[in-house]
């Protein structure tokens, strides 16, 4: 493990009270879709940080994935165990080959047309 320069973790109720305000998300519809107290909503608001559970509640009541937010915010150097989405570099190449098959077209299509 390398010694890196310090990082300031980000404030988590200010993240959470950022994305409520952007997507007017309603705190008591909140509060009732985790079965929680409205207050106890409203507090975590408050908080530096939060336990895992308690914003893996709040990620799957709102629909949005808090943890790659603040994933985002560390260096891309760190390491992860996420698989890589090849599902853009699976496209290229099918295009690719789609477009290798119709240059072959054209080439033929110049041909019998006496081109």
């Amino acid at each position: 493990m390398k010694t890196q320069k310090k990082l300031i973790p980000p404030h988590v109720g200010n993240l959470l009270k950022t994305y409520y305000k952007t997507n007017r998300i309603n705190k008591s519809g909140l509060a009732r879709a985790m079965n929680r107290n409205r207050a106890t909503v409203q507090d975590y608001e408050e908080r530096k940080s939060l336990q895992c559970n308690v914003l893996w509640d709040i990620c799957v009541a709102v629909e949005h994935n808090f943890f790659a937010d603040l994933a985002a915010q560390l260096p891309q150097t760190y390491t992860t165990h996420v698989p890589e989405d090849t599902t853009q570099a699976q496209r290229i190449a099918q295009l690719e080959e789609e477009n290798k098959i119709l240059a072959g077209q054209l080439e033929l299509l110049k041909e019998v047309m006496g081109k």
